[in-house]
């Protein structure tokens, strides 16, 4: 291991903080590549990457475990604290036979739940003694600094135990008024199934799951859920009702109609985010929120997942949001701009017509 590499990557490990970058690529023959406000740009002033580089930087973040791993698999995640208590999560993997790596990087601060747009009737469904919150999105659009804001908002003002199961591990959390444990699979438990099945048995409260992968992993939830435990899951989705429906298609068709009976009755709510750039510098996060009722458990249980944004449109009073009008109001307000928000509306006809006077008043 260099020690030259150690500092030439410590001091681009800190120069991507200071300039608020959320991403740093490195990959051979190219300059470090950083990613702000969702736009890609080279840091002109370090050197261009090399493999020697790039295989020093393994030995620096990789443990002799997870070396192993990466020349067996030829790819790995991880996390890793640098100096000044700067912490990453790293994607190492190989492409056209050589290393590449992307950091991101996971801030200290946990921002509440409600100053990120999570509506009161959301936050409060954190109170109820069993149910399934449901925190949705694509790769990179900050679902899992939403889990931590309720779990550390929960944390903060009731005395429960809460467990985190997750792959890897990116927020390190403390105990405040309850107990949080918080454990990785593939180190400290086998599997998310096995890890769910000997929760089952324990003193847990709340279950928080940062990947629900096959139909097995669902019916476990279902299972805590029961029991009478509140669980909060990320996935994979564009939509509150394509969240709902993936969860559902994992499971065989046959199965299907149950798996819709349990989700509807057990579904306590589902947020659907996304991250678009904010006028003036940084992110903002836009959310759709859906606060379970009578009619959407109705919906989801007949498969018609599609009418319930009907159900968001019209029940702002119940705390519910949709994400177009989530966009109208940021660009009203002027947080983003109109083409930003167009390009991630649902129904953009409809938006245009709603957003329109506010982006001519501009």
């Amino acid at each position: 291991m260099s020690t030259q590499s150690n500092i030439i990557l410590n001091k681009i490990i800190t120069n991507v903080v200071k300039i608020g970058a959320s991403y740093l690529h490195l990959e051979t023959g190219s300059k470090p590549i950083i990613r702000i406000d969702q736009k890609l740009s080279s840091i002109e002033d370090s050197p261009v990457v090399s493999q020697e580089f790039l295989e020093d930087i393994t030995q620096i973040v990789l443990t002799k475990t997870e070396a192993e791993e990466l020349s067996k698999s030829k790819s790995i995640v991880i996390t890793h604290t640098f100096e000044g208590d700067i912490r990453f999560k790293i994607h190492i993997f190989y492409q056209r036979h050589t290393l590449s790596m992307i950091f991101t990087y996971i801030p200290n601060i946990i921002t509440d739940p409600e100053s990120l747009g999570l509506s009161k009737e959301f936050i409060d469904l954190t109170k109820r003694k069993n149910g399934l919150l449901i925190v949705a999105g694509y790769h990179g659009s900050g679902r899992t600094s939403t889990v931590l804001s309720l779990l550390s908002y929960i944390n903060k003002t009731q005395s429960k135990y809460i467990l985190t199961l997750e792959r890897p591990i990116e927020y390190i959390l403390t105990s405040e008024h309850g107990i949080i444990e918080q454990r990785e699979i593939g180190r400290d438990t086998e599997s998310f199934l096995s890890a769910l099945k000997f929760s089952e048995e324990s003193d847990v409260d709340i279950v928080s799951v940062s990947e629900v992968e096959d139909i097995e992993v669902l019916q476990s939830i279902f299972n805590l859920i029961e029991s009478g435990r509140l669980v909060i899951i990320i996935t994979e989705a564009e939509s509150v009702s394509d969240a709902i429906a993936k969860l559902v298609k994992l499971a065989p068709e046959e199965d299907s109609g149950k798996i819709r009976d349990t989700l509807a009755d057990v579904l306590l709510g589902v947020v659907l985010q996304q991250l678009l750039p904010r006028r003036g510098g940084g992110e903002v996060t836009v959310m759709e929120i859906l606060i379970s009722n009578s009619a959407s458990k109705a919906l989801i249980k007949e498969g018609r997942y599609a009418q319930i944004t009907s159900i968001v449109q019209t029940s702002r009073d119940e705390g519910m949001r949709s994400l177009d009008q989530a966009l109208i109001e940021l660009v009203k307000t002027g947080e983003v701009e109109y083409d930003d928000a167009l390009s991630v509306a649902i129904n953009k006809t409809d938006f245009q017509v709603s957003a329109q006077k506010f982006h001519i008043s501009k």
